[in-house]
């Protein structure tokens, strides 16, 4: 298991390309060393990017996958009841709109529009203003959602599949894609949704164990193999940090839904705040419940950027883009203060997130100026 690395090619059999495909070349982008890779199976798992990787084994391959994007925005959590969704069936352009409550603050986010995938996740301005107004349709008449009450907004992409090795005749799915390529045996899984990645995973091992002629492999185990922190996990665990180590509440319950029981884990690592209440626990930007210490860990499990601690590991961009930008620094001081980095690695970071961020939509529309004065405009 490796992160950070790419793959960029694969290797034959006959050292040729159009053979049996036995490896992958790999490029590790934190070292930028070059390496290769065996195996008896390649599996290609890259989403809304799975035909990029299958040009490799075959520049002409027949397309799977289309992409559909969707726009999100991150309104205050006033938005919106605590435990309640709703769902808008009938917008003004008939696009499908959902609402809901998301770790303190209020997700909306419409479905999909074609597209062809890229990697950013910049959101089109229009699409925010869009959902702004219709938005306005379930609120009191004397109450205006702002612009600048967007929180953050990002732009992701759905891979729509079809089999390009099927027959004709075959039927067209409406799960997920799992298809191998008779001529060089990779094997790639695509389509399907957020909410079955684990059931994309087991049939997807499942169909290359029983291609590959692997015998001695035993039934999937995942709906029985616990998450990791999962082991031990009982309901009272917010309650038991609380009263071990003086953290905040709120924090208490980020870490323990996080973390499960590893969230000790994360707690012994804290340093004491220097406050009555709470002892331990220093949070990284106030108004949200993400601790210095959780910096610390993440770099014991293969945290490697800035970005990826403030996108991926805290989801702090998604919720808040100003907020995450406000506790870069400190990010980058605690990664490198945890990793060795030296002042120009430790610069370099941040700049590499501040780029990434600067993706995110915020309170302000691209290329304008706020005006903290003229809050009735925006």
């Amino acid at each position: 298991v490796t992160n950070y690395v790419e793959m960029t090619g694969l290797i034959f059999e006959d050292g040729k390309s159009g053979g049996k495909a036995i490896g992958v070349k790999c490029r590790d982008h934190i070292s930028d060393d070059d390496y290769e890779l065996y195996s008896k199976a390649i599996i290609f798992a890259g989403g809304p990017f799975t035909d990029e990787l299958r040009k490799a084994e075959d520049p002409a391959a027949k397309p799977a996958v289309s992409g559909a994007a969707g726009t999100h925005i991150v309104l205050p959590g006033y938005y919106s009841p605590a435990d309640i969704g709703l769902l808008d069936i009938n917008t003004s352009d008939g696009r499908f709109l959902f609402f809901l409550p998301w770790l303190g603050s209020t997700l909306v986010g419409t479905t999909d529009r074609k597209g062809t995938p890229v990697s950013s996740t910049s959101p089109p301005e229009e699409e925010i203003q869009w959902m702004l107004r219709e938005v306005e349709k379930y609120l009191s008449s004397d109450l205006r959602v702002r612009r600048s009450d967007v929180l953050s907004a990002w732009q992701g992409w759905r891979p729509l599949a079809s089999d390009p090795h099927a027959e004709p005749d075959a039927p067209v799915s409406r799960d997920h894609i799992i298809s191998t390529n008779p001529t060089t045996g990779v094997t790639f899984v695509t389509g399907g949704k957020w909410t079955t990645y684990r059931e994309m995973a087991e049939d997807t091992i499942d169909t290359v164990c029983q291609e590959k002629g692997f015998g001695h492999a035993k039934p999937c185990s995942t709906l029985t193999t616990p998450l990791l922190g999962g082991k031990g996990y009982k309901a009272n665990t917010p309650v038991k940090l609380i009263q071990k180590f003086g953290i905040d509440e709120e924090t208490a319950n980020h870490l323990a839904k996080t973390y499960g029981q590893r969230a000790f884990d994360v707690c012994y690592l804290s340093k004491p705040t220097g406050k009555r209440w709470p002892r331990f626990g220093n949070v990284l930007v106030e108004g949200y419940p993400y601790i210095e210490s959780e910096v610390q860990y993440a770099c014991l499990e293969y945290v490697r950027t800035v970005s990826d601690m403030l996108c991926l590991r805290t989801r702090l961009a998604y919720l808040n883009v100003e907020a995450a930008r406000a506790c870069a620094p400190r990010v980058a001081e605690l990664m490198a203060e945890t990793l060795g980095w030296d002042d120009a690695e430790k610069e370099r970071q941040l700049e590499e997130a501040v780029t990434t961020l600067s993706e995110f939509g915020g309170p302000v529309p691209k290329g304008t100026r706020f005006d903290p004065r003229d809050s009735s405009s925006i």
